[in-house]
């Protein structure tokens, strides 16, 4: 093994080496949520429906998910412990029409009935300038934890996120144990997220921070303590932000866009949320204030007025430019590489050692998955052990992952048709797969479906969802994928050369465009370039194929069949649009990204 040791060493320093070229330019690219499929971003809404429904109900939290929102509830404890969905210590802003004595009362000191009893529409019917618009809300009630479980219950979509005001955390941790994966907590107290990390460990956590009244130094001041505590138990950052007396961006866009940029690269979401404050009282609404947060890097938002941040996501990425490239718009070191069953032609296909080796050299490594005999998956590309045993007994090799147990599987050798410091190297199993990307949460890993059970696959990679993508070139198992597992990701491969033709790519393509993309993350094209660099399909179809998924935000990616090997062949990819490649040839590929980013190729 000391062969192999050798290599991760050499291909992590080539790895670091082409990962610290991006800090060494001038100008380093801009990213923005342009490079997210348009479907996945969150947009919170603030207390269940902002200003558009009334707050602390089951019907605010039905209308923000109608609209493709998150909805974000506050919840406190009753007198006798039931803990329910309200904003305020008291009941004087929404039960205007109380007197005074109840008004200074909260959620606390009534029982659960007697919460249950009131009527929280007054407030929006009284304050709203067309009545008929709220009067569906008449009788609103507030809505119990338990109720807005049942609501997630219905749609493994629906998302909630959780502010805590007076609640016992082991409590609401129980309560939604069963929809834990579609919760997020949010608090401004990260000692809080870290707790609950602990006592609900596959439900998310959001900071928030600012309410419009901190400056750079004050957050950064609270930026550096999160970085000594590592940003433990915070999944996404929710950032208040308003203009100042002159109509500036407070904080100021190059804090937004410096921390928005460090928190993207640690996997953590940033949000971005207008806050209206004495000089910009009009944020809820002000239009160009999401487009300007959105050009400074945010990744999301938190919206009073949904309608508002939904327009502008929507013009933002309509007006996705024509000329786009990689260099000006994806970090160097956020350029996703796939490694082509594992690690191409560089190491053994679907080993651990092999997965170990691509993530150490920033590969995105591809697991082709299999069931054997006896129902474990195991990643394995071929129907059958020939090209990967070629001196296994004739029988064997006319064999596949099916016909044999697990037990089986792991005394055949898969490594040592590589060489000889490749011998000993097993088959890896979705189990393996799981715990390493639980080690770190940056790792993704891209599972080809060659012959699963998709809910069976589903339910034990439940824990690092977000980590993979399923491919395959079909897109019926995908859609069911997303529905089995909104928070993971999928590509559909779209063959030009043996199951498709260069020529009708585009009348596949429309298709799936035209169907709304089916919930997609990735769509790869397969091409060929030749000696003389004319690409098949054309460049100018693959540029179209590009500009249509980033609309969506859809990443377009591509895996050339012939010359491969040759860093030339990826340069007139990258000038159509190309936003990140599969390769049996990782490190030409770092080389040529290398070159192409610095701008070395006349």
């Amino acid at each position: 093994m000391r062969h192999l040791k050798g290599l991760v060493v050499a291909l992590t320093l080539l790895a670091a080496t082409f990962f610290s070229f991006a800090t060494s330019q001038g100008a380093e690219a801009l990213w923005t949520v342009r490079n997210k499929p348009r479907n996945t971003i969150t947009v919170v809404a603030h207390r269940g429906a902002g200003d558009l429904a009334p707050e602390n109900c089951i019907a605010s939290l039905v209308y923000s998910w109608s609209l493709g929102c998150v909805p974000e509830v506050d919840v406190r404890q009753t007198k006798d412990g039931h803990i329910v969905m309200f904003h305020d210590g008291n009941f004087a802003r929404i039960l205007p029409n109380a007197d005074d004595e109840f008004k200074k009362k909260g959620v606390s000191d009534l029982t659960y009935d007697e919460v249950r009893a009131l009527d929280i529409s007054e407030y929006l019917i009284k304050n709203a300038k067309d009545k008929e618009s709220v009067e569906q809300y008449k009788g609103a009630k507030i809505a119990s934890i338990e109720e807005i479980v049942d609501e997630l219950k219905k749609d493994p979509w629906r998302h909630v996120v959780i502010d805590v005001k007076t609640v016992d955390l082991k409590k609401l941790a129980e309560a939604v144990y069963d929809v834990r994966f579609q919760v997020t907590l949010t608090t401004d107290k990260e000692d809080l997220l870290a707790q609950w990390s602990e006592i609900c460990p596959n439900a998310d956590g959001t900071l928030w921070m600012g309410l419009g009244a901190m400056n750079d130094e004050q957050l950064e001041a609270r930026f550096k303590t999160l970085r000594e505590k590592n940003f433990r138990g915070i999944n996404r950052f929710h950032l208040h932000v308003t203009r100042d007396a002159e109509g500036k961006l407070s904080p100021t866009p190059a804090f937004i866009r410096s921390h928005g940029d460090e928190l993207r690269r640690r996997g953590i979401e940033f949000q971005a949320m207008p806050w209206p404050t004495k000089t910009c009282p009009e944020a809820k609404t002000d239009y160009a204030l999401f487009k300007e947060l959105l050009e400074n890097g945010a990744m999301g938002f938190g919206a009073d007025r949904m309608d508002v941040a939904i327009k502008a996501l929507d013009d933002f990425y309509a007006e996705t430019p024509e000329d786009w490239n990689v260099r000006d718009n994806i970090p160097i070191d956020e350029f996703v590489i796939m490694g082509h069953r594992g690690m191409g032609n560089e190491a053994p296909e679907s080993t651990l050692e092999t997965f170990k080796l691509a993530w150490a050299s920033g590969i995105a490594p591809e697991a082709d998955i299999r069931m054997t005999k006896d129902g474990v998956f195991v990643s394995f590309h071929d129907d059958n052990f020939a090209r990967i045993i070629p001196d296994a007994p004739d029988d064997v090799k006319k064999k596949g992952v099916k016909d044999v147990t697990f037990e089986e599987l792991q005394k055949l050798d898969v490594g040592a048709y590589k060489g000889e410091q490749f011998k000993g190297q097993r088959a890896v199993t979705l189990k393996e797969i799981v715990e390493e990307l639980k080690k770190d949460r940056q790792r993704i890993i891209f599972c080809d479906i060659k012959q699963i059970d998709l809910k069976r696959f589903a339910d034990e990679t439940r824990e690092v969802h977000p980590q993979i993508f399923l491919t395959g070139p079909d897109v019926k198992p995908l859609a069911e994928w997303k529905k089995l597992a909104p928070r993971a990701k999928s590509l559909i491969w779209m063959p030009t050369t043996w199951s498709g033709t260069p020529e009708n790519l585009e009348e596949r393509f429309n298709a799936i465009r035209d169907a709304g993309f089916y919930g997609l993350d990735y769509v790869q094209v397969h091409v060929t370039v030749d000696g003389a660099l004319n690409v098949k399909p054309t460049r100018e179809v693959l540029h179209r194929v590009g500009v249509e998924c980033r609309k969506r935000g859809i990443t377009f990616e591509v895996i050339t069949w012939t010359n491969g090997d040759r860093e030339s062949s990826y340069y007139p990819l990258l000038d159509a649009g190309v936003a990140s490649f599969a390769t049996d040839f990782p490190s030409v590929v770092k080389e040529a990204l290398r070159k192409y980013y610095a701008d070395e190729i006349k």
